[in-house]
């Protein structure tokens, strides 16, 4: 508290909270009740502030109260605003205005009821720009496309814990920022969620970038994708809240593990709503049917299994799936699909010509380009049964004509009576009989007529795709040899028969389905964020694309961390070339998670790999270096990492993360644990939470994401080799976890691949 008290406007600010506060209550119970007690309430949160009559001036507010309704969001957004309403403020003199404003920022606004002047500041509004980008001196600001001129002459962070003013600190980004540094000092618990006071100048540009072209993020480990990926879509929603639900966004997460971990940052950032699902869900919906997935584990197998043929198989087959050369594939596939639906012959009711062959092909062809192929037809058949309807009364009255003139011919020219009588009878059979005929192909002709055009479902026309690796060669114009295609019918043959799919078929699918038969709009989305996008294949992101029908994407991701490359991406190149030729590129090369000793040491890793990745710049904070413990007996491998965990957690570290190269690595650890320690360990798979209070062991390949005060990089039978790029890439995910310390566990140094102090 002495350093707030030294402040010279300590006190001032101490007021300015204190009121803050007070008039949140007041308006709070109010939204919750009656707009008639507003005085009253406000009243009684002043009720004993003598400080009021100060040079602050807010007596004012409390008289000729007027209050207005709050909506939900708004309200629950500001209760979760009390005890911390604001954290930075700025002082702004325009050009073409005499007084200046003081304006304080926080995660909600609030408008003072009575002369609608701000209380607190949204940080997404655009003057809040200032506080993130601007610096002391001349600066200006867009507003909706008109720009204000003027000066920053103040850029102070508040620290406020539980309604109390802990520091504050008088800034620029000239300054050492202090804040930062001390939110990256602390626990990995609540990051998540206090980003927002500490978002750096290349964050922010990419959070407010253009929100009408999409968006390319190649972020090294640590540089905060993931929560600008989230506040981007905070920004969205403030920008676009009259004409967006949040419900029309969509985050598409690697897993629900992830979901899981960001949950608790979105009501924070007023995105609660916004839809969250995994890459599968989301196909399986369009699709409109549950599939049987086959466990998505090509790492796995590669990791455990690399060398057996069965794995390589596995691997080229993913990667083709996946590749630019399926795109050609499909499109020709479904132009061979559309030949079929071209009819035999004209269209007939009865012997009436209605429509011709050649109208129809073009109408197939040209005129319906915007639906899917089903709907194509669909739309086709209620046009020949309107125009059926139409001619219906005229193809009657033509037979009746018809036969009604024989019959008056017959009745004046034939003389003989009884010949007559015989047939003018016969001639009425006749013109009842065609009537029924007639009757009866008007009702059924559109329905014969649509019997020679398939009726098949997605997936068999899936399946037909690999009956013959002759045709898959033609499909794919001599792109694709005989033996990948004779590999891949083999291959997904074998799935077929056991009647499930694996995670490279979705995108094929998903592909087929906006083609032939549409997308439901409820499932459509009008922008997507995509997390750990570089695990995305060519197709998937080319798929998801046309069944959302926009191209309003934000890809967040590392090309380093690339660890699924059985179908990841190498480079961002194809991706934007090829599939959003509209988007903005923005790299982030600082990382803001760990420390400069861990990072230089994880970069040291990136110069093995074959590819260039920019190198990522850590924030300038020190910690201890990164440690090789040498394990030496079995007995002993739980006590000793108990110990180094105890004394760590002694010194106010809270999260702990055993990361191993393997589930089978992790596995052998948990048993050891459960065997040999009391300790909560938890073993993570694939879909589950991140327990509190437990030590994590878990699997490099699962471990990207995430984020712990320490990490310990353990080897029990697994090692990392220098030869394999998978391993490489693994190593550095783990080594990219930790906030403040990182450790190697195992019998060699040189299995870690890094030089360490110990």
């Amino acid at each position: 508290m002495s350093s707030n008290i030294q402040h010279p406007d300590f006190q001032k600010e101490f007021q300015r909270l204190e009121f803050t506060k007070r008039y949140m209550e007041a308006v709070i119970k109010t939204a919750e009740s009656s707009k008639d007690q507003f005085q009253e309430n406000m009243r009684e949160s002043f009720k004993d502030a003598d400080w009021l009559e100060s040079s602050l001036g807010y007596s004012s507010l409390l008289t000729d109260a007027r209050f207005f309704a709050m909506s939900k969001d708004e309200l629950e957004s500001l209760k979760k605003a009390r005890n911390k309403p604001y954290f930075a403020r700025i002082d702004f003199s325009r050009e073409d205005q005499e007084t200046g404003e003081i304006i304080y920022i926080g995660k909600t606004s609030l408008y003072s009821r009575e002369n609608q002047e701000q209380i607190i500041v949204d940080w997404r509004s655009p003057i809040s720009n200032l506080y993130y980008e601007g610096r002391i001196g001349k600066v200006q600001y867009d507003s909706y496309e008109e720009s204000f001129k003027g000066e920053l002459t103040l850029k102070r962070q508040f620290m406020i814990e539980e309604g109390k003013i802990e520091e504050i600190r008088d800034i620029d980004l000239t300054t050492n920022d202090q804040l930062l540094q001390e939110s990256l000092a602390g626990s990995s618990s609540n990051r998540l969620t206090e980003i927002v006071s500490t978002i750096q100048e290349e964050q922010n540009k990419i959070i407010r970038a253009d929100l009408h072209k999409p968006i390319i993020v190649q972020g090294g480990a640590g540089s905060g994708k993931t929560t600008i990926a989230l506040h981007r879509i905070s920004y969205f929603i403030f920008q676009y809240k009259e004409n967006f639900a949040p419900e029309q966004l969509m985050i598409l997460a690697p897993s629900k593990l992830f979901i899981d971990y960001i949950s608790e940052a979105l009501p924070e950032l007023g995105v609660e709503r916004v839809r969250q699902t995994t890459f599968e869900e989301f196909v399986q919906v369009c699709i409109e049917k549950k599939i049987r997935l086959k466990e998505d584990d090509h790492l796995i197998q590669i990791l455990e299994k690399g060398e057996k043929q069965e794995t390589k198989d596995a691997v080229r087959v993913s990667k083709l799936k996946g590749s630019k050369v399926f795109h050609v594939i499909m499109n020709n596939y479904i132009k061979e699909i559309y030949q079929t639906f071209y009819p035999a012959a004209d269209f007939f009711v009865d012997k009436y010509r209605i429509y011709k062959k050649e109208r129809f092909i073009k109408l197939l062809q040209d005129d319906f380009h915007y639906l899917p192929l089903y709907r194509r037809i669909e739309k086709l058949k209620s046009i020949l049964q309107s125009d059926v309807k139409r001619k219906k009364k005229e193809m009657l009255k033509r037979i009746e004509t018809f036969y009604d003139e024989k019959i008056e011919r017959a009745l004046y020219s034939a003389k003989d009576p009884v010949k007559r009588r015989a047939y003018v009878s016969a001639a009425l059979d006749k013109k009842s009989e065609r009537l029924d005929s007639m009757k009866s192909a008007i009702r059924t002709a559109v329905t014969s007529y649509m019997k020679q055009f398939p009726k098949k479902t997605v997936f068999q026309y899936y399946q037909e795709l690999f009956e013959e690796p002759e045709r898959l060669v033609e499909l794919s114009q001599k792109e694709l040899s005989s033996e990948y295609a004779e590999l891949l019918c083999q291959y997904n043959k074998q799935l077929f028969s056991k009647k499930i799919y694996e995670r490279e078929d979705l995108s094929l699918l998903l592909y087929l389905q906006v083609n032939l038969f549409g997308i439901d709009k409820d499932f459509k989305a009008k922008n997507i964020v995509i997390d750990e996008a570089q695990d995305y294949t060519f197709m998937e992101l080319l798929s998801l694309k046309k069944a959302v029908d926009t191209d309003m994407f934000t890809l967040v991701g590392d090309l380093a961390q690339g660890i699924h490359s059985h179908r990841g991406l190498t480079s961002w190149k194809d991706v934007q070339a090829d599939i959003f030729p509209r988007a903005t590129y923005a790299e982030l090369k600082k990382s803001y998670r760990t420390t400069v000793e861990i990072m230089e040491k994880a970069n040291e890793l990136l110069k093995m790999l074959p590819y260039h990745f920019p190198e990522v710049e850590p924030v300038v904070r020190h910690g201890s270096p990164p440690e090789f413990i040498e394990q030496v007996d079995a007995e002993q491998y739980t006590s000793r990492l108990e110990n180094l965990i105890e004394g760590l957690a002694s010194v106010k570290l809270k999260t702990f993360a055993l990361i191993g190269k393997t589930m089978k690595d992790c596995q052998t650890l948990y048993n050891r644990f459960n065997k040999q320690s009391s300790k909560n360990v938890h073993l993570l798979g694939e879909n589950e939470k991140i327990p509190k209070d437990a030590i994590v062991i878990v699997p490099a390949y699962l471990a990207k994401g995430l984020e712990f005060d320490v990490v310990i990089i353990f080897s029990i039978d697994e090692i990392y080799s220098r030869q394999s790029n998978l391993d490489i890439q693994l190593l550095y995910v783990a080594m990219t976890r930790p906030l403040h310390r990182l450790y190697f566990y195992g019998k060699n140094k040189e299995d870690f691949l890094v030089q360490t102090n110990k």
